[in-house]
């Protein structure tokens, strides 16, 4: 084979590297790798890029030994193909307002970088696929570059997609399907890119720092993932969500004390409010049109049961990392009030039919006093709702009422410490004090019945109501 060819291997053109079979890619690769390296770091056309980069992936990907793909491969090009992306989301984005139907010129400039995009996220693509195809089990250093690069790079074109309407303001129709395109790339490598990070294993008996800030870096980059595609596609959203907590109860005895709890807490909290204000006004819709619309039904159960997910999910991350959650105690006391502030009995609450009421009662609100529950023995939490200085709008405060109310049906059955951490003098204002010991005897006798909280309900509604 060497004398059929007139040049070494380390010379060949690249047109002709893409034609080589795979026993010569193979018996090549150490001369031809530093080459196709040394060219992608150097070259200045972002064509020139992408075909370098496919053929490493196609050509000569498969033949590197899997235990040194990071010192290889990813660490050497994966850098640059970030720097690359960004610069192409940077040039859409300034040639943008000089596109038109009549500037042909700029109009194809556009359309090739979004597809130059496209072939680079397939790329990235083919990176993953192989990791994948290659190892059972995978050790996150071994590969730290790709997860990091690949969520960058999904993210910016998350964006971009997003906010399409004010880049291409008017003309949005003539690179709507290059763009789709490049949103369904995304999609797909995203969740290559799960499937991967689901074969990740990390021994909780060997404390691997750079291993552990990997783990912990990628879970906060989809988290930042999910707030981008929250408005763009429910499913993908509920499904990168189902990953992330998923991702930290598996890793969670190593990775528990760097994850940044607040900062999930806070986002899940966030798209439990928004689903539930997005049911409440489809409700409302429905209750104000006369006649029944099937699609606005639809909508509405689709959103609740989404609903119901993040509320779920909050509930199962608050059991797992309650100890950790002392500065989220405020955003979930909050959350708890909200939800209570726009719902019957509240004066504030949405104008909705009973059917409806019931409906989100029975999918969505049963699931936040199993969180009280929860949060019950915790005391940052004690001492968030019976702080003395709690200074609350008039809308919240009937809400705060029923949260004292359902403390006290589950007090009798709590043990003495947790009874003592609501009941102790020092840590309840005189006026919350009053309301925890109404009535005393209850209190330690047994739990309330439905009929005396519902009364209780409602003479705490008229005190705080009363004109």
């Amino acid at each position: 084979m060497s004398q059929e060819r007139a040049v070494p291997a380390s010379a060949v053109p690249l047109e002709e590297l893409s034609s080589w079979p795979e026993e010569l890619c193979r018996r090549e690769l150490p001369s031809v790798l530093p080459r196709l390296l040394s060219m992608y770091q150097h070259s200045d056309s972002w064509l020139e890029h992408i075909q370098i980069l496919k053929i490493i992936v196609e050509m000569f990907l498969p033949h590197m030994n899997h235990l040194t793909l990071e010192q290889t491969f990813f660490s050497q090009v994966l850098p640059k193909t970030v720097r690359l992306f960004d610069d192409m989301v940077y040039e859409l984005t300034s040639q943008a307002r000089g596109l038109s139907s009549q500037n042909l010129e700029i109009q194809t400039t556009i359309r090739n970088i979004l597809q130059t995009m496209v072939q680079l996220l397939g790329a990235l693509t083919g990176c993953v696929q192989h990791v994948c195809a290659t190892q059972e089990s995978i050790i996150l250093e071994n590969i730290h570059s790709l997860p990091s690069s690949v969520l960058h790079v999904i993210k910016s074109t998350f964006v971009h997609c997003k906010n399409s309407e004010s880049v291409y303001s008017g003309r949005l129709h003539l690179v709507s399907d290059l763009l789709q395109a490049l949103f369904k790339e995304a999609y797909s490598l995203q969740k290559q890119l799960m499937e991967l990070l689901d074969m990740v294993c990390m021994d909780p008996l060997i404390d691997e720092n750079d291993d552990i800030l990997n783990m912990v870096v990628v879970i906060h980059s989809l988290l930042d993932i999910c707030s981008v595609i929250s408005s763009m596609d429910h499913a993908f959203h509920a499904n990168t969500w189902k990953f992330i907590i998923k991702q930290s109860l598996k890793h969670q005895s190593v990775i528990k004390s760097q994850l940044k709890h607040k900062d999930i807490i806070t986002s899940l909290c966030e798209d439990i409010l928004f689903s539930f204000r997005s049911c409440l006004q489809l409700a409302e819709q429905m209750t104000q049109s006369d006649a029944q619309d099937n699609t606005d039904c639809k909508l509405f159960q689709k959103t609740l049961k989404l609903c119901r997910f993040f509320a779920n999910s909050l509930l199962h991350y608050t059991k797992e990392f309650l100890p950790f959650l002392s500065d989220s105690c405020c955003t979930l006391h909050q959350l708890y009030l909200q939800v209570h502030s726009k719902f019957p009995p509240s004066l504030y609450a949405a104008g909705i039919s009973k059917a409806q009421q019931e409906e989100i009662a029975g999918a969505f609100l049963v699931t936040l006093d199993p969180l009280v529950s929860q949060l019950l023995k915790f005391q940052p939490f004690v001492e968030v709702v019976l702080d003395s200085e709690l200074e609350l709008p008039c809308e919240l405060q009937f809400p705060q009422c029923l949260l004292l109310v359902v403390i006290m049906d589950e007090l009798p059955s709590q043990p003495e410490d947790v009874q003592t951490l609501w009941c102790t003098e020092t840590q309840v204002s005189e006026a919350t004090t009053s309301v925890l010991n109404f009535p005393a005897g209850c209190l330690y006798s047994k739990p309330f019945s439905p009929v005396l909280s519902s009364v209780l309900v409602n003479c705490l509604y008229l005190f705080m109501y009363r004109k």
